[in-house]
Order: C-alpha cells, then structure tokens, then sequence
C-alpha cells in the first residue's frame, strides 16, 4: 500500500531476465504497465508482443494500534471522511436479528 501510494521500482522476471518497472506515485489497484515486445513471439509472424504487468495494491486487514492511528493522522491531513464505529443494518431479518442479540 505505501509502496504504491508513495511510489517504488520493482524487479521482475520476464523472458528476457530481469527488467525494472517503475511503479508511479498515487498507483492504484488494477492499473497495468505495458513492457513493449518483452512478450511472447507472434505465431506465424515476426516479433514478440507485450508483457502486461497487472498491479495489485493490498491493503492491510489488520493495523496495530499504532498504525491506525497514523492512517487517522493522514486521513485527517488529507480531510477525507471516515466513521468510527460500525455501519447501520442493512435492513434484513438476519441483520436485525444479529444487531439485537449482539446488544444483549
């Protein structure tokens, strides 16, 4: 997650070796770099096509306290909203069931 909010170069193998990709500042889950002719040979003709490098940013399903509390300090800073607590029922029976004997 920081590596592609704040930007970094990765090495990756290809058929070729090792080639470096440059991965942009502000990255964001899905986007693809295109290595130009690093991909596999055409059939039947010259040439070899593209690699796609599709990026996948994680983001942290479990944040110690003092993590949490410097996500809060840059959402803050970056005047993003975000709620505390858990969300409302989504309306059904299970849900509201759920919600209930939770508060027991």
């Amino acid at each position: 997650m920081t590596a592609a909010a704040l930007g970094t170069e990765l090495t990756l193998d290809t058929f070729d070796g090792q080639q470096e990709i440059d991965v942009k500042a502000g990255t964001q889950s899905g986007e693809v770099i295109t290595l130009r002719g690093l991909g596999v040979t055409h059939l039947r003709g010259y040439g070899r096509g593209d690699l796609k490098v599709h990026l996948q940013v994680d983001t942290p399903a479990k944040l110690d306290a003092a993590q949490e509390d410097l996500l809060r300090q840059l959402a803050k800073l970056r005047g993003e909203q975000f709620t505390e607590g858990k969300l409302a029922a989504s309306g059904g029976v299970f849900a509201k069931l759920r919600d209930r004997l939770g508060n027991l």
